[in-house]
């Protein structure tokens, strides 16, 4: 019976993190606190095994421990606690570029990546120009990669690493690197490691992804095991997650001074109550799921203490990584009128641009001035986007068309 090419027992990781200073920048306080550390674990309790030629998944909020994880595995970071046992050769795809000297040629830093990872001379140069080829970097792998575009430094740094044959390939997101046709050549790359057996650890927010590729999926949150299993149903754990909010953030109590619960996503002084946020269909029926084109409607509903003043509502939609895709207001869009002291404001887009992923949604009320939030929801609601067939880059859709004309 083999082994398992990947046992993690019991790992967790702490660092030391500062205090931190509220109050003002009081002088007997910061005398008083100064050398003093604070323990944080980034990991904790965590174990599983892999097994040859499995694909494992790992999601998870940001700062959830994903990278922290890999990182330990690939023995860039020490375990605090805990026991970690490989069997073969590790390609960390995280950190891509790391051992790259900038001073060197594109060629040269082959070379020495290959020194790095302990890769005879001989097996560099029998994979030199299979590396050079994959990359697309042919015209200029003999200039300084200090003169390299961020983009050509990445694609050359993982063109080196998934060459190297490894027994087990370490993926923190890199499926963004290149053009579609690169990430294409990528994809299909990394797949052909399990069909000779490697193992594969992939991290990444792109649950679509995940589903496709992984047979099973480890969900972190806040620095634990939430959950292992199957994909399918670790990603609509992850989901519910989301939903409450626990995979945004691996906050974990860092200001455990405050004895109460507080929830950081939400803010202002309830002048104005936004009691519940809904996302509806073009017939009112409650959903969180819908396609590319689809109607989408974000219903407010709010109660109003304010006597002479007209709040301003406003919205938000982030991709999952807190990327701001846009966020409208009321105010903006001239729609600034005498509102009932309870009401629904509806927020509609009769045409949904986005394509397939998971997005977070805020909303808030403030004043005129925008200056004074009454209540402000951050990211505090999710849904979800399917797209049909092919996509575009990037993850909206914008009205356009090509032409071309000539002489």
């Amino acid at each position: 019976m083999d082994l398992a090419s990947i046992q993690v027992s019991s790992v967790g990781v702490k660092f030391n993190l500062g205090f931190e200073q509220k109050g003002g920048r009081n002088p007997l306080r910061l005398l008083l606190m100064r050398g003093k550390k604070r323990d944080f674990w980034a990991l904790k309790e965590i174990s599983f095994e892999t097994n040859r030629g499995e694909i494992l998944g790992i999601i998870g909020g940001n700062g959830a421990g994903k990278s922290t994880l890999l990182k330990i595995i690939a023995g860039i970071y020490p375990a605090t606690e805990g026991k970690i046992q490989i069997q073969g050769s590790i390609a960390p795809l995280i950190e891509l570029g790391a051992a790259f000297n900038p001073e060197l040629t594109g060629a040269e830093n082959i070379f020495l990546t290959g020194s790095i990872f302990r890769i005879p001379r001989k097996e560099i140069k029998q994979s030199f120009d299979k590396i050079i080829e994959f990359s697309g970097l042919r015209s200029f792998i003999h200039s300084p990669v200090k003169n390299y575009s961020s983009g050509m430094f990445i694609r050359l740094a993982f063109s080196i690493v998934i060459f190297f044959q490894p027994d087990i390939v370490l993926i923190d997101e890199v499926f963004s690197v290149g053009d579609r046709a690169f990430q294409q050549k990528s994809f299909d790359k990394i797949l052909s490691f399990r069909k000779r057996g490697a193992t594969i650890l992939l991290v990444s927010h792109d649950t679509n992804l995940i589903s496709q590729i992984c047979d099973r999926t480890l969900v972190l949150s806040r620095g634990e095991m939430s959950f292992l299993g199957s994909t399918d149903e670790a990603v609509d754990h992850y989901h519910q997650l989301i939903k409450s909010g626990e995979g945004l953030e691996a906050d974990k109590g860092l200001g455990e001074q405050d004895a109460a619960v507080h929830d950081r996503r939400r803010w202002g002084n309830k002048q104005v109550e936004i009691q519940s946020v809904r996302f509806v269909d073009e017939t009112g029926s409650p959903r969180s799921d819908f396609k590319s084109g689809d109607y989408f409607e974000a219903q407010l509903v709010y109660v109003s203490h304010l006597r002479d003043e007209t709040p301003v509502f406003g919205i938000a939609i982030n991709t999952i990584y807190k990327l701001l895709i846009y966020g409208p207001n009321t105010l903006e869009s001239g729609l600034q009128k005498d509102l009932p002291h309870e009401g629904t404001v509806r927020f509609i887009i009769p045409y949904l641009p986005l394509f397939e992923g998971d997005y977070l949604f805020s909303a808030s009320a403030y004043d005129p001035t925008l200056s004074r939030a009454y209540d402000h929801h951050d990211m505090m609601y999710h849904f979800k986007v399917s797209s049909p067939g092919q996509r575009d880059f990037g993850c909206v859709q914008i009205n356009s068309r090509w032409e071309i004309s000539g002489e």
